[in-house]
């Protein structure tokens, strides 16, 4: 069986196991198997994606049967990325051994050990995903905020550090005025476009300091009237109050 060996470090600063290290490990593992050598290859950089040098150039190359790394996620960071290409060296008639977690696609035990691990990685991956949704719904049903705040305020724990204020919201004077001069022109009429350009020619600037005030952005104030109000839904549809001042 002709072997090779591939390693990565994400960084140059050898914060993981050297590359070197890992070669040398791999090589061991080639010689305990009996195979045949036949080139190394390494990356740094990150194995979020295949577009790496070392990665490449091993993948172009048709004279290995088996590449052997010191760990699975050397290969490749994401668990769906490294079932597709375990999928794609099955089809070329070559395999892989990744040594941290005695995976040894050359005998059926460790192919089905390597499914096995990868299905409970992406499953890991959607439990979080999950986890992290809930809690957004959660902060949302609760009249917290969750992202950066809008025109108009400013986030209470980006101003205090406190923990607790995560999700409340405090009025930001200057821009709260500019929020009630929109709703203020709208209220007479005035569309979009018009208020645009009723704020920049009377120099009325953005959150950023700039004369360049987008009609989608006051198109955007005028669709959350009702959060400027002070009233949210629930997922529910039911409506409720947040608990910081409105502007409006």
């Amino acid at each position: 069986m002709r072997a090779i060996t591939y390693a990565r470090i994400s960084t140059d600063l050898q914060s993981e196991t050297s590359v070197q290290e890992q070669t040398r490990r791999c090589k061991q593992y080639i010689e305990m198997k009996g195979w045949e050598f036949v080139d190394s290859f390494e990356d740094v950089g990150t194995g979020m994606n295949t577009e790496r040098d070392g990665f490449k150039s091993m993948m172009g190359r048709e004279d290995w049967d088996v590449v052997v790394a010191f760990k699975l996620d050397r290969f490749h960071r994401s668990s769906a990325n490294a079932q597709a290409w375990a999928t794609e060296l099955n089809d070329l008639g070559k395999n892989f051994v990744a040594m941290d977690i005695d995976v040894d696609t050359t005998s059926a035990m460790g192919m089905a050990v390597f499914r096995i691990i990868t299905a409970l990685n992406q499953m890991e991956v959607e439990v979080t995903r999950e986890r992290t949704v809930m809690g957004i719904v959660a902060k949302q049903n609760s009249g917290k905020w969750v992202g950066k705040p809008p025109y108009g305020y400013n986030s209470s724990f980006g101003l205090t550090g406190d923990e607790s204020q995560k999700g409340v919201l405090v009025i930001n004077g200057g821009e709260s005025d500019v929020v009630k001069i929109i709703f203020d022109q709208h209220n007479i009429g005035k569309g979009p476009s018009d208020i645009t350009t009723f704020l920049i020619e009377n120099g009325v600037r953005t959150r950023n300091n700039q004369l360049n005030w987008a009609t989608t952005t006051i198109k955007g104030i005028i669709a959350n009237k009702e959060f400027y109000e002070g009233k949210f839904y629930t997922t529910d549809n039911e409506q409720g109050k947040y608990e910081w001042e409105a502007i409006l």
